[in-house]
C-alpha cells in the first residue's frame, strides 16, 4: 500500500537519482529529460507522494503569491464596485495563473514599506499611482513592483499603461468629424498635471484647438466614479450649455452611461441630439440598449498580459522598461457612425 508520509528522498532513492533530479522533474524543469519525468512522476502518483509547497517555497524564498494593490479608502465603495477595477483585476488573475501563481487582493491608501517588504507576496501591481508617487520610488527599491498608470517625469519604478492624452485626442477628433461641434466632456478631478484625468482633459482641449474651435468653460464639469454623481454632472451640462451636440465622458464608460439616462430624461436622443463616447470598454456598455463607443484600454487583451510578464522579470531579476500599449476607439452606436 502506498506510504502517504513518503518523502523527496524516497522517491529520489527509488528512481535512482538525486533528490534535485525529483524536484525539477516534479516542476516540469526542461532540465530532466521527458522519459525521467514520465518515470519520476509515475512513482510520486504509485506513492501518493505530493510535494510540500510552503517547505519548498521557504527553501526558494517564493511564495508564488502577488499582490495586486488598490489605492483606496474603507469607505471607497464606487472604487471597489467599479466594472472597469472589476474587470481589470479579473484580466489580472487570469494571467497570472500562467505563471501559477495566486493574486492578493489589498486595499492600500497610503504605502507602508513594512507591509510591502514583509515577504507576504513575491511582487508587486498597483493600479494607478496612489497619492504620492514619491512613495512609490522608495517600495520600489525594496520588492518587485510595477504600476498600471501613464509614465511620470519622477518615477523610479516601472509603469505600464495607456496614452491617455492621445486616446482622448482620438475620441473628440472622431466626433468632430462627425459633424459636432458643441462638445462638452465629463472628467474626474485633478490637482496635478499628471494625473489620468487631467492628460484626458488635455487630449480633449488639444483636439479643440487643432480644429479651431473654441473652449467653453460651460461645457467642462467634473465628477466622482459613481453613478449618481455622473448623472449630475450630465445634467449640469445640459443646464450649462443646453445646445450641446456630443458628450465625452471621459471619466469612465459608467459616467457615459449615466449621462446618456439623463440626455432621455431631458428630452435628448443619444445620438441623433448628442453623440456620446466613454473611456474603459467596460462588457456592460458593449451590451448596453445602445451599445457605446467608447476608448479601450486593452486590458483583457495586451495590458494585462504586460503588466504581468513585466513584474515577472522584475522578480526573476530581470531588466524591465516602462511601456506604453496602444489603445483603441471601439466606435458603436452611441456616437451615430457604428453598427457594431
Amino acid at each position: 500500500m502506498p506510504n502517504s508520509k513518503i518523502t523527496l528522498a524516497d522517491i529520489a532513492k527509488l528512481a535512482g537519482v538525486s533528490t534535485s533530479t525529483v524536484s525539477r522533474a516534479l516542476t516540469d524543469s526542461p532540465q530532466i529529460s521527458d522519459p525521467v519525468k514520465r518515470s519520476i512522476k509515475a512513482l510520486a502518483r504509485q506513492h501518493n507522494y505530493h510535494p510540500h509547497l510552503g517547505a519548498r517555497n521557504l527553501r526558494l524564498r517564493k511564495t508564488n503569491v502577488i499582490g495586486l494593490v488598490l489605492p483606496i479608502e474603507a469607505n471607497d465603495a464606487a472604487t471597489l464596485s467599479n466594472p472597469f477595477v472589476l474587470e481589470f483585476v479579473g484580466a489580472v488573475g487570469l494571467e497570472l495563473r500562467q505563471y501559477e501563481c495566486n493574486l492578493l487582493l489589498l486595499q492600500e491608501r497610503i504605502i507602508n514599506p513594512q507591509l510591502w517588504n514583509s515577504g507576504l507576496v513575491d511582487g508587486y501591481l498597483m493600479l494607478g499611482h496612489g497619492n504620492d508617487p514619491r512613495l512609490l520610488n522608495e517600495v520600489s527599491g525594496l520588492v518587485p513592483l510595477v504600476v498600471w498608470g501613464n509614465r511620470l517625469a519622477e518615477q523610479q519604478y516601472v509603469t505600464v499603461g495607456v496614452d491617455n492624452t492621445d486616446l482622448a485626442r482620438q475620441a473628440v477628433e472622431h466626433l468632430i468629424q462627425l459633424g459636432r461641434r458643441r462638445i462638452g466632456i465629463i472628467v474626474g478631478t485633478f490637482g496635478a498635471n499628471n494625473t489620468e484625468s487631467y492628460l484626458r482633459y488635455r487630449g480633449y482641449c488639444q483636439a479643440l484647438s487643432a480644429a479651431g474651435l473654441n473652449y467653453d468653460p460651460a461645457l467642462v464639469v467634473f465628477t466622482e466614479f459613481d453613478a449618481n454623481s455622473a448623472y449630475c454632472a450630465a445634467r449640469q451640462i445640459l443646464d450649462q450649455a443646453p445646445q450641446i451636440d456630443a458628450l465625452f465622458a471621459a471619466h469612465s464608460d459608467v459616467v457615459a452611461l449615466a449621462a446618456i439616462q439623463a440626455l432621455g430624461q431631458a428630452g435628448r436622443r443619444v445620438p441623433q441630439d448628442v453623440a456620446v463616447i466613454g473611456f474603459d470598454n467596460i462588457s456592460l456598455g458593449m451590451h448596453f440598449g445602445l451599445p457605446l463607443t467608447t476608448v479601450s484600454q486593452e486590458v483583457q487583451s495586451t495590458g494585462a498580459r504586460v503588466l504581468v510578464k513585466t513584474l515577472m522579470q522584475l522578480i526573476a531579476g530581470e531588466p524591465a522598461e516602462s511601456t506604453t500599449i496602444a489603445g483603441k476607439l471601439m466606435v458603436r452606436q452611441s456616437c451615430g457612425a457604428g453598427t457594431s
